[in-house]
């Protein structure tokens, strides 16, 4: 691949919690990855593409999604569903179950063939060329040790929501965790209440005393504070919120609060429950950014880097989630909406508005750009 120079950049987020916000005006390109990222940089055989003052981020990383095969999802009978996705700024979805398939497997033998069929088509096909992470291995009562290697040398990152299969306790579902982290796959666990058939209802004792990698919608239905003080108090896991039209706002808030009190906001991650019975929502991950910006007064770069960098950090996603140097170039370049009073998308996400996006690039390669599709128009377009 020709490398490619993104120039004029007025603000460029880095997806760092620590440090959210690049000094930097140019990012270089060459194969895919970005190569540098500094000051007035030039090189005379890249494609130049003027950013005009606009907004550069990491692509947003969704922590919860549901796919079973390609862009077909049957819970809800529709097609084409990740392409959306892509157009507005999700350049990595992360399958925790492909769960929703007609007559779900209640077995480990069909949960295994199921979950391997996810990774391969998913490695074979990438739909509007997004990061699909599948293969997510739901754990039943026969699940063997062996499974978890095999899942980990297939370039899988982690399981299905522990309470999607038979293993729902810490008698049963223990010893798996055990082999899974030995393995080197992250552990998902469903948190609260059954909200839809297939789900178990999971106690938060024993979440904690599984002690999983990444606690999954912890805003799932009413949860009280102490509750929500206790993931962080009693466990090293992930945090999850999702989308308003799913978890609670006030313990997604809650979430937030609290974690910025304990100096943790690295643990909260942001994840959609997409596609569910719920439905489809292309913004979800873009909701909880603004959520977190305008409801939480945490900081732009802050809210950016729980939906990317955070996200990368708790799945082991390699080369992805920030942008630095020997990093994919998974990039989303932004401005406040046409038409808007706002300045620019620092603006617009600080006033809840969803930014216009007017390019979105996947290993370096521009998978979307021009006028907004599922978002409005950018104030200012690339060019």
């Amino acid at each position: 691949m020709a490398k490619i120079l993104l120039k004029n950049i007025g603000c460029l987020y880095s997806g760092d919690i620590d440090e959210p916000v690049i000094k930097a005006d140019s990012i270089l390109i060459e194969d895919g990855k970005i190569i540098e990222v500094g000051n007035s940089l030039t090189a005379g055989d890249a494609k130049v593409i003027d950013v005009r003052g606009t907004t550069v981020m990491p692509g947003l990383l969704d922590s919860h999604t549901h796919p079973v095969i390609g862009e077909w999802t049957p819970r809800q009978n529709a097609m084409s569903w990740i392409d959306p996705y892509v157009r507005s700024g999700v350049t990595g979805l992360i399958s925790v179950g492909e769960t929703h398939i007609p007559g779900k497997p209640k077995n480990a033998e069909g949960m295994r063939a199921l979950a391997t069929v996810a990774k391969q088509t998913f490695d074979n096909v990438r739909p509007a060329k997004m990061k699909l992470y599948g293969g997510a291995y739901i754990m039943h009562k026969d699940a063997a040790e062996a499974d978890f290697k095999k899942f980990v040398d297939m370039g899988c990152k982690c399981t299905g929501e522990i309470g999607l299969g038979s293993a729902i306790t810490v008698e049963t579902a223990g010893p798996m965790m055990k082999w899974a982290k030995d393995a080197g796959l992250k552990v998902t666990i469903h948190r609260g209440a059954s909200y839809l058939h297939g789900s178990n209802t999971i106690d938060p004792d024993t979440i904690i005393g599984l002690q999983p990698d990444v606690i999954c919608h912890v805003s799932l239905g009413r949860v009280p504070a102490d509750e929500v003080h206790r993931y962080f108090d009693e466990t090293k896991s992930h945090i999850e919120i999702t989308r308003p039209q799913l978890g609670s706002l006030d313990a997604n808030a809650e979430v937030i609060r609290y974690a910025q009190k304990r100096n943790e906001l690295y643990r909260v991650v942001f994840g959609n429950d997409c596609p569910s019975g719920f439905g489809v929502f292309p913004h979800g991950i873009w909701e909880l950014v603004l959520f977190a910006s305008v409801f939480c007064d945490i900081g732009v770069g802050a809210a950016i880097a729980m939906a990317t960098g955070n996200t990368a950090q708790a799945f082991n996603l390699e080369n992805t989630g920030t942008v630095k140097a020997g990093n994919w170039a998974d990039l989303v370049i932004c401005d406040a909406p046409a038409g808007s009073a706002l300045k620019d998308a620092t603006a617009a996400i600080s006033d809840g508005t969803l930014p216009g996006i007017s390019m979105v690039m996947i290993d370096g390669e521009i998978v979307a750009q021009g006028a907004g599709v599922n978002t409005a128009p950018a104030k200012n377009q690339v060019c």
